[in-house]
């Protein structure tokens, strides 16, 4: 009797620890929350910035005679004068990715200079081309892909220049020189790349074309002439930016 009472009462026990066991298996599991995403910050180019560039510039100017000469050019003369050149460049972009606009003013020493001559009847002639500097003032467009950003730019610009002309006499003696200084007006068109290094410093790689037209000196005594003239600028530039909020909708 004894042994009958104790199986049940362990069936009883056995059966009772099964309950719990069985409406937990029942309840549904709640899901597993995702891990957050967080998207990966783009480079803002949104800022005013100034910064300086160096690199090379070759100037193409062509003399054609006008008027009345003392001594007569053999046909338009080209003086290709070239060297290195350095300045400094201001400007403000906003972007609204991936889409950068900006305006931007520039400065750029070019102190170099180029002579060539020409002879007829026993006398040499020498035209000389001396730029001094270069100022443009450019809107830019670019497309920005993160750090990286490729852009036009197109504006107004002006050269400061001396030209002189020199008349030698068996080609050793100098008989009269004459200098003339102008600021010549134009315009100016480029492409460049520019990469972002920090949130502030950036560097840039750019090629612009500077077209002066063609201007007449009726002031030269010796030989009146008309000067056309071009240059073709490569630079490598650094530019600090102040950054604000609010440049780059996502």
């Amino acid at each position: 009797m004894k042994r009958r009472g104790l199986g049940l009462l362990t069936s009883v026990v056995a059966a009772a620890a099964c309950v719990p066991l069985a409406h937990a298996a029942d309840l549904p599991v709640a899901p597993i929350a995702p891990a957050p995403y967080y998207r990966p910050a783009l480079y803002d180019w949104t800022g005013i910035y100034l910064g300086g560039h160096v690199g090379g510039a070759a100037l193409r100017d062509t003399y054609n005679q006008v008027g009345a000469p003392v001594t007569v050019l053999t046909g338009p003369l080209d003086v290709n004068p070239g060297g290195v050149v350095g300045g400094g460049q201001v400007g403000a972009n906003y972007e609204f990715a991936p889409w950068v606009v900006g305006i931007e003013g520039s400065w750029t020493s070019t102190g170099f200079s180029g002579t060539t001559g020409t002879f007829t009847g026993g006398f040499t002639e020498n035209e000389t081309s001396s730029p001094q500097w270069l100022a443009a003032v450019t809107g830019r467009v670019g497309y920005a892909a993160d750090t990286l950003l490729f852009y036009a730019k197109g504006g107004g610009a002006w050269m400061k220049v001396d030209y002189s002309q020199g008349l030698l006499v068996a080609g050793t003696s100098l008989q009269t020189t004459q200098t003339i200084t102008d600021t010549r007006s134009g315009f100016t068109a480029g492409v460049g790349v520019e990469y972002g290094l920090t949130e502030n410093f950036s560097a840039k790689l750019e090629y612009n074309f500077y077209d002066f037209g063609t201007q007449t000196y009726n002031g030269f005594a010796l030989t009146p002439v008309s000067i056309k003239s071009d240059m073709h600028v490569v630079t490598f530039g650094l530019n600090y930016r102040f950054t604000w909020a609010g440049g780059r909708p996502y």
